[in-house]
């Protein structure tokens, strides 16, 4: 008879099978966390639009009402026995800037709503134009002086819908901070000495953010928002919370500062060099 014990079994090629199969599992996670993250993305961009849209149409209709009545001018004098061909140009020449306006507001609309946007280098100077059309309304119109302030040839690596998205997020904000009592906005961007580091700063002169609130403002679903104005849309407690997501996606910090009663300073901060 052989007394000797039986010898254990191996377990390598058990722990190696689990250790797939938590990899394995680990990673369909991910896709999925990184699926349900663009889709969040998509939807808050879809959402910020649906924020200004009541805006744009208003907007619209201010740029349509020109258009008709110069339309008429021209054609009345042009079916007249003596035709002003002064009149006739003038009208022409401001029906046909209002319409070119309404169509650049389409377009970059259209585009931010497509998502259709690619990596590469980015103007920061065409970023915050592109963004100021979107919004449409001269916030001259609300009482709101703005400046902006960038820094000449600034260029930055990214995505540039989705970082037109963060600055219209941000626009928007500043824009509900000060409906009622007016106030200044600005948008700066610049480099730092060493050019490493790109800073654009929105700077409004509203309501502040109260001390106790500063460290929720970009948790999910958090909003101080109501209903702003007839036909404008309440916040849906996403829009900074997708701010800080994209801008730490493109390898860079969002940071604020507020003063209740005198305003806040949002800062966006991306690398110079390639992001992704």
């Amino acid at each position: 008879m052989n007394d000797n014990p039986p010898l254990p079994q191996s377990a390598g090629p058990v722990s190696a099978n689990l250790g797939d199969s938590i990899a394995n599992e680990l990673a369909n996670v991910q896709q999925q966390l990184s699926a349900v993250r663009e889709q969040v993305t998509e939807t808050q961009r879809l959402a910020t639009i649906g924020t200004i849209a009541a805006v744009i149409a208003h907007e619209f209709n201010n740029l349509l009402t020109p258009i008709v009545s110069y339309s008429q001018y021209a054609l009345a004098s042009a079916t007249s026995e003596k035709p002003d061909m002064e009149l006739i140009r003038k009208a022409l020449d401001k029906s046909y800037h209002a319409a070119s306006k309404a169509g650049r507001i389409c377009n970059s609309m259209l585009g931010l709503a497509r998502g259709e946007s690619t990596l590469g280098k980015i103007s920061v100077q065409k970023l915050i134009d592109e963004t100021l059309l979107i919004l449409a309304r001269d916030p001259k119109k609300d009482g709101i002086a703005l400046r902006v302030q960038v820094q000449p040839d600034l260029a930055v690596e990214g995505d540039q819908v989705q970082l037109e998205q963060v600055l219209l997020n941000l626009l928007i904000n500043a824009r509900q901070a000060m409906l009622g009592r007016g106030g200044s906005l600005w948008i700066k961007a610049a480099a730092n000495e060493e050019a490493t580091e790109l800073r654009i700063q929105v700077v409004d002169s509203g309501t502040g953010i109260p001390e106790k609130l500063m460290s929720k403002i970009f948790q999910p679903f958090f909003t101080t928002k109501g209903t702003v104005r007839s036909g404008e849309t309440k916040g849906t407690g996403l829009g900074l919370a997708i701010c800080k997501d994209i801008v730490e996606q493109h390898g860079g910090r969002i940071e604020v500062q507020s003063e209740v009663g005198k305003g806040t300073t949002f800062s966006v901060c991306l690398p110079m060099g390639k992001t992704r």
